[in-house]
């Protein structure tokens, strides 16, 4: 260390990486990285499109990543462990990178944990030392985790007096949705809100129409990655019963929210703080959302942040 050529076939640790001002070392990323993130990721990679695709987050070809002669190669949690140990065998070193701490568990996309909010907070900031290690970029994950404090520390203080919590559900493509012990249900805990799907599913689930319309929450969250489950929620006549509908609350997330099933830095960094302006606008000013924005824009990404925020 520290390494100059990264496999990365973990999704969220390119978005680290590129707040570590460490792009330049990334020489290839999973084939559904697009999809995975969003488009926006080509604003901190450019030459994403170029870059070579060796697998998914489950399943790599090796023969390719072996060509490729990596120092690291970062994996996600779902990752095939034959696979990991292959290259590790042929001299290419792994890293597990799950941002999410208590452990291995029996399936990374249905957690069981003892407390979530610590799980993902300290999971999230392990995981971000862990790659500045690598690139030896220490002083800029310090910066980043206590940027990432300073926006709780404003959330607690803004909305300490909050004592009605909105209810709210999250709708992701092909009926899927975040239950419990997911990284989004402490996001909307800490902005003051209760993950309404969490009493009925423990990890990602599909849910029915039937359960959405006994739940009826207060507002409906969709992820800028499903624009057509948006559109579908506030366009088909069937969900027009839905209070969310009815009273245009059915929010599609912006690229920068980053309100997932596991945390990345801008989620708690900007994420939260962005939910808390959406739910409770007379206690979390545009003008500091926007603030808070734009400097972790261009200090960290090195980009000017330019478009509205609504």
């Amino acid at each position: 260390m520290p390494v100059k050529k990264i496999v990365v076939m973990q999704h969220h640790s390119l978005d680290i990486l590129a707040q570590l001002k460490s792009q330049d070392k990334v020489i290839a990323t999973e084939k559904n990285i697009l999809s995975d993130l969003g488009d926006y990721i080509k604003m901190m990679y450019p030459n994403i499109d170029k870059l070579p695709k060796p697998g998914d987050l489950q399943n790599y070809n090796l023969e390719e990543i072996i060509k490729l002669k990596p120092d690291i190669v970062i994996a996600a949690s779902q990752a095939n462990l034959k696979q990991l140990q292959l290259l590790e065998e042929l001299g290419i070193k792994t890293a597990v990178i799950s941002f999410r701490l208590e452990g291995k568990q029996e399936n990374p996309q249905e957690p069981v944990l003892k407390n979530a909010n610590l799980a993902y907070t300290n999971g999230l900031y392990d995981a971000i030392n862990i790659l500045a290690n690598l690139v030896a970029k220490e002083d800029v994950a310090k910066e980043l985790i206590d940027f990432c404090k300073e926006s709780r520390r404003i959330l607690n203080e803004k909305l300490k007096n909050v004592k009605t919590k909105l209810r709210v559900f999250v709708a992701n493509e092909n009926n899927k949705t975040y239950g419990n012990d997911k990284y989004v249900g402490v996001a909307l805990e800490n902005a003051k809100a209760i993950n309404t799907a969490a009493k009925y599913f423990q990890g990602y689930k599909t849910y029915s129409f039937e359960l959405l319309a006994k739940i009826n929450p207060d507002i409906i969250l969709v992820s800028d990655r499903y624009k057509n489950e948006y559109i579908k929620i506030t366009n088909d006549e069937q969900y027009k019963v839905l209070n969310a509908v009815k009273n245009n609350k059915v929010l599609l997330l912006p690229y920068y929210t980053k309100q997932w099933g596991n945390p990345n830095t801008d989620s708690i960094a900007l994420g939260e703080l962005y939910l808390a302006y959406k739910f409770y606008p007379d206690l979390i000013s545009k003008d500091l959302l926007k603030k808070r924005i734009e400097y972790f824009y261009k200090h960290f990404y090195g980009l000017d942040f330019n478009d509205e925020i609504n």
